[in-house]
């Protein structure tokens, strides 16, 4: 799949699809990159253009050259991409807006207009690929580049190009630049409201899957058990009750039925421990995740390679997940890449651990790869511990997986940073920068998590400081040389200042859609005065035009979002054509000094604003998946525990009896044949054995999965646990029948755990309730007549914890009400949508 020579320099601009099952963020950064990549090219194929029909100036060429430098950064980012390297690709692409913008500047100012907007753009593209750390240091980086690039265009004298070129292609120049770059800043702020909603609807989706999965996977290993071993220990408990009968009428024939038991009894040892294996596989809690790997790609039906470098011992939850994900990756090209397939794993440690699965098979179309369930679980595994898989493929191009467990999540897991990552103390420094800022911003808003309705607030208070600022210097300056401009520009800025006050009586009064709406209209109303009044104010209003749809992102919905991208890009056009056709009021003929003072103090203010804007937005993209991302991972986490704890079950209690039993079958064969006599009390032994495991494994076997459940119902199923409670357990239904699988197995195991919370801790005098009741939906009421405890401890148990991710991922609620000496009650219900759906 690895291309070479001139074919690979095409590969990202035409390549085959990069899939991020459940939200293809990849490809989005791919298509954001190449149309910036688009423009560039137009950009400079206009300026070659100019330089080839109206003046051949050396400059011109300078700026193509270093837009082609651009294009090539741009390219790189997008091989990155495809290479899974998405932060080094936003980095590529950050550096080539910041040195391209900075350096056309400082040949022709009056680009400057143009490429502020340019220089916010990447940390828009970040939010969503970025951990707080990293987005914080491209923060301090875009203020510190876009601070750069305010003073060199309001400072240096360029080339003197403007006076060469003539004023209209200059115009031109910017009248279609600026509304396409604002074009891109509102697509990526589109991207990022997006993702707010699709990012906690697809960890919904996934903690819905997890849960069926880790119920299928109970179902699966409850038949086996079932199926194999409990069949071969009935039937070995059959042949001993045999051999024990024919030692007194025919001797003869007890010794081959003896040969026979001995070996079926290791047939099904060998079978149980092939299934405790699959279960946990002991290599993994003893070596861990590289032995375990090599040990399965051993077993494996097709030839498979594992490779590792710089990999050592994980926390389970991290080792578990990973294996089970290049499990289910290897059993899909056993079924589905051909028989002359080969794979090859590779595990490596560095910037967090990653892995690669390469099979030669037969590939795919990617379409099919969004519906595979394996693909699906796989991405949800990952996803729970903080990952992310990507998915290369082709028909007859094999297919390629990369998981990539970022160093925050290892860390955050309990793993110790290795070694210093190249361009930390860069990223620290940068880090500190941005948090100064975000410290005086947040300070003039008296608030580091305000409501919405503060930020339109001091964004409005801001408009009002600059409008009496303005003011103020207008009103100083016509009583010095009586301009009438400068009147009539004070006379603006007292409007605006009215306007202000109006909007900010009506904003605390009414929605926060509309509030937002209002806001827009004032901000952008507000840009295109100051820009007709003032021209060299366009690099501050472009910011400003911008700042609503920042604003938006996290709180309007889908279509009035569309609506103020419309009239954030008609703004933009507007501004633009009043910065670069209107007159202004004169303001240019003030000293360079104080234009460019203001012009300066204006952006940076307005990429201030703009730039904590984009970090609210990536804090609020974090914080609205972290509680069900939690949730995912507490559900992962339990059922690796229920998996650890079968298998140990397993392993120490009907394996070590099958063994025993075996054991003693050899013994008795051998009785047999030096004294008979001797071989009644072995057999009697060996019947015992054989009952008691056949007992573990059956009880074993329904606590995985109650079968009376499946067949009769969460009535019969809840009836049944109850009478082996240890406290007296009533159960009354009304109007209950079947519901689909993971609805019943969902609240049987809910009430299960309360249940058994209740024989622990409710004290030994308690009794318990459980009331069913089909009313607008599924409902349960558990109360027990225990001690009750204060409702703050019982929310920190993880039985209760459990219990709350059962019931959110089939779509219900739980409530609970207890206090000390009053016992303990919970609600749940499950609204008749929830399993409609399901079935």
């Amino acid at each position: 799949m690895e291309r070479r020579g001139a074919r690979r320099v095409l590969t990202g601009l035409r390549g085959h699809e990069i899939i991020e099952i459940g939200a293809p963020e990849w490809e989005r950064l791919r298509t954001y990159i190449q149309a910036d990549l688009i423009g560039v090219v137009v950009a400079a194929v206009w300026i070659a253009a100019l330089w080839v029909g109206v003046r051949r100036e050396g400059w011109l060429l300078v700026i193509v050259a270093l837009l082609l430098t651009m294009a090539a950064f741009l390219l790189r980012a997008i091989h990155l991409i495809h290479s899974y390297r998405r932060f080094a690709a936003v980095v590529v692409f950050a550096l080539s807006n910041w040195i391209v913008a900075v350096a056309v500047t400082s040949v022709v100012p009056f680009a400057l207009a143009t490429l502020t907007l340019a220089v916010l753009l990447p940390v828009l593209v970040a939010v969503q690929h970025m951990n707080h750390e990293r987005l914080s240091a491209m923060l301090g980086a875009t203020m510190l580049v876009g601070t750069v690039l305010v003073v060199v265009g309001s400072l240096t004298p360029g080339v003197g190009l403007e006076r060469l070129v003539p004023k209209s292609v200059a115009d031109a120049l910017a009248i279609v630049f600026i509304p396409f770059i604002t074009i891109l800043v509102s697509l990526a702020a589109w991207q990022n409201h997006g993702m707010l909603v699709a990012r906690a609807e697809a960890l919904r989706e996934s903690r819905a899957r997890l849960v069926a999965a880790a119920d299928r996977e109970r179902c699966r290993i409850e038949r086996n058990l079932h199926e194999g071993a409990q069949q071969r220990l009935a039937a070995a408990a059959e042949q001993a009750r045999q051999a024990r009968c024919l030692l007194d009428d025919d001797p003869g024939r007890a010794g081959p039925l003896l040969s026979r038991l001995s070996d079926d009894l290791q047939e099904a040892s060998a079978e149980l421990r092939g299934l405790a294996h699959g279960i946990y596989p002991p290599q993994l809690g003893q070596y861990g995740l590289e032995t375990a790997l090599r040990a399965a790609a051993q077993h494996a039906p097709i030839p498979t390679q594992v490779h590792a470098t710089g990999v050592g011992r994980y926390p389970p939850e991290i080792e578990i997940n990973i294996y089970f994900c290049l499990l289910e990756a290897l059993r899909n090209a056993i079924k589905h890449a051909g028989e002359q397939a080969t794979a090859v794993i590779t595990l490596q440690d560095r910037n967090g651990l990653s892995f690669d699965f390469r099979d030669t098979g037969v590939g795919c179309h990617p379409d099919v790869v969004h519906h595979g369930t394996g693909m699906i679980n796989m991405n949800d595994r990952l996803g729970a511990i903080g990952g992310t898989l990507t998915i290369d493929t082709r028909p007859g191009g094999g297919l390629r997986l990369h998981g990539h467990l970022p160093r925050s999540a290892l860390e955050s897991a309990g793993v110790e940073r290795s070694r210093q990552e190249r361009g930390g103390a860069l990223r620290d420094a940068l880090h500190a920068v941005w948090h100064l800022i975000a410290r005086l911003y947040t300070s003039l808003q008296r608030s580091t998590h305000p409501h919405p309705h503060q930020y339109i607030v001091t964004g409005l208070w801001a408009i009002m400081g600059v409008a009496l600022g303005a003011g103020a210097v207008a009103t100083a300056a016509f009583t010095g040389v009586h301009k009438l401009w400068l009147l009539a520009l004070a006379g603006g800025c007292v409007t605006v200042i009215l306007l202000v006050m109006a909007a900010l009586r009506v904003v605390k009064r009414h929605r926060i859609d509309h509030a937002i709406g209002l806001s827009a209209g004032i901000t952008w109303g507000y840009a295109l005065t100051l820009t007709a009044l003032i021209p060299a104010a366009l690099p501050y209003a472009t910011l400003v035009c911008v700042s609503p749809v920042l604003l938006s992102v996290a709180f309007l919905p889908r279509r009035r979002f569309k609506v103020v991208m419309g009239g954030t890009v008609a703004a933009a056009v507007a501004v633009t054509l009043a910065g670069r056709l209107a007159s202004g009021a004169g303001f240019e003929n003030a000293p360079r000094w104080l234009v460019a003072t203001v012009v300066i103090a204006l952006v940076v203010l307005g990429l201030t604003r703009a730039s904590y804007l984009a970090w609210h937005n990536h804090v609020l993209l974090v914080a609205r998946a972290e509680a069900l991302q939690e949730s995912r991972a507490r559900l992962v986490a339990a059922a690796d525990r229920e998996r650890r704890q079968i298998e140990r079950n397993l392993h120490d209690g009907a394996q070590q009896r099958l063994v025993a039993a075996a054991v003693q079958s050899r013994v008795a064969q051998r009785l047999m044949e030096t004294d008979p006599a001797q071989a009644v009390p072995v057999l009697g032994q060996l019947s015992r054995d054989l009952s008691e495991a056949q007992a573990e494994l059956r009880d074993l076997a329904h606590g995985i999965y109650p079968p009376q459940l499946a067949e009769s119902g969460l009535e019969v199923a809840l009836r049944t646990a109850a009478q082996h409670a240890p406290i007296p357990t009533e159960v009354r239904a009304t109007g209950v029948g079947r519901y689909p699988p993971e609805i019943e197995i969902n609240i049987y195991f809910c009430l299960l755990e309360a249940l058994q919370n209740a024989s622990k801790h409710a004290g030994e005098r308690a009794a318990v309730t459980i009331d069913l009741r089909e009313r607008d939906g599924l409902c349960f009421d558990f109360a027990d007549t225990g001690i009750g405890c204060h409702p703050a401890l019982i929310r920190t148990g993880h039985g209760i914890t459990n219990m709350y991710d059962r019931l959110g991922a089939i779509g219900g609620s739980l409530t609970i009400e207890t206090s000390p000496g009053a016992g303990l009650r919970l609600n749940g219900h499950i609204p008749a949508s929830a399993y409609r759906d399901a079935g």
